[in-house]
């Protein structure tokens, strides 16, 4: 707003600056004498400013080339201060004026607001070019977080799939009929992933629904489904979070456990909804050929910590943990 209409904002600043000026002369000389004075000020003031705003300060303050810059405004005042020395000559001031034609305190007086104009403008320069830097930076970490994002989220879904679709391709050797509605469930998988998940935050509901879908998936190669169980505790439509977050904990529990294969495996999963928190839990068993090794880490995981301390810094808490041969998460979200 300020650079679409910067020759407003100069406008008002000098008709700022000839009106106040204008008020405080009108003792000396009445105020149309007054007004005519500081307008003829304002020629000789102008060159100044913008010679300061537009080539000194670009070329020499912001390159640190202060001694340069600082002898040039010097000599930009002794050379403006006998020309407004000289516009004041030639108006009559009465008794109330104060100073002295050409005196010391005259001059004092000309480069005394010579400096404060030319360091009002010089800041408000500075504070432009912090406000732009600031601006530029904070872009910068922005998109260098959008593309870290959309790095890690690309990284949940290549695994998935795969997996995904030797279970459907498998299904439809064995039961061409009931292949179509798995299909259409990997379908409506993929239409989330390649198209709802770029958004920055998505229906908790719609998040759930992909989680069923993909669980659902995953059980196509085994009958016992009882095995794996997700519970919901709230209403979910009035939620929002990050896409694909819960993910990658529902894929490390198939591939560190083997809930599909062992006759005790279990995976257990809860998500309770509060006013303004999400608690989310998993507990599966371990594998036992896993269990001796690091069971805990993975891509997968460390995924999920950098997103969370991308999407929710210091408002998530994550514990992941092996008890009893039994992998453990449990994650809070604070929602506002």
């Amino acid at each position: 707003m300020l650079k679409k209409y910067e020759w407003l904002w100069h406008s008002l600043f000098w008709a700022l600056f000839v009106l106040l000026m204008t008020l405080i002369f009108a003792r000396f000389l009445g105020f149309e004498q007054a007004l005519l004075r500081n307008f003829a000020t304002c020629l000789v003031l102008a060159p100044l400013v913008y010679i300061n705003l537009y080539v000194l300060i670009e070329r020499l303050l912001f390159k640190e080339k202060y001694f340069e810059y600082a002898g040039i405004i010097v000599l930009l005042i002794i050379v403006s201060s006998p020309l407004r020395a000289l516009i004041d000559k030639q108006f009559i001031f009465n008794e109330n004026n104060p100073l002295e034609m050409y005196s010391v305190a005259h001059y004092g007086t000309i480069v005394l607001s010579s400096v404060i104009m030319l360091g009002v403008t010089t800041t408000l320069k500075l504070l432009e070019a912090y406000y732009e830097k600031k601006t530029i930076a904070a872009d910068l970490t922005r998109l260098k977080l959008e593309a870290e994002l959309k790095f890690l989220k690309a990284q949940v879904n290549p695994h998935f799939l795969f997996n995904t679709l030797n279970n459907v391709y498998a299904l439809t050797h064995l039961e061409g009929k009931a292949a179509a509605p798995q299909i259409l469930k990997l379908s409506a998988l993929m239409r989330y992933m390649l198209y709802e998940s770029n958004e920055n935050l998505v229906p908790l509901s719609k998040e759930l629904e992909y989680i069923q879908n993909y669980l659902e998936l995953q059980q196509l190669k085994n009958e016992v489904t009882n095995r794996v169980t997700l519970v919901v505790n709230g209403n979910p439509d009035k939620i929002s979070i990050a896409p694909l977050l819960f993910i990658p904990f529902f894929e490390n529990a198939f591939k560190h456990g083997d809930v599909l294969d062992n006759i005790n495996g279990f995976l257990t999963a809860t998500i309770t909804i509060e006013a303004n928190s999400l608690h989310f839990s998993i507990e599966n068993n371990i594998a036992d050929q896993t269990a001796r090794k690091d069971a805990v880490g993975g891509i997968g995981l460390e995924n999920v910590r950098k997103r969370l301390t991308l999407l929710y810094p210091d408002k998530h808490i994550l514990e992941v943990q092996t008890i009893n041969n039994k992998f453990v998460v449990h994650l809070t979200i604070e929602l506002n």
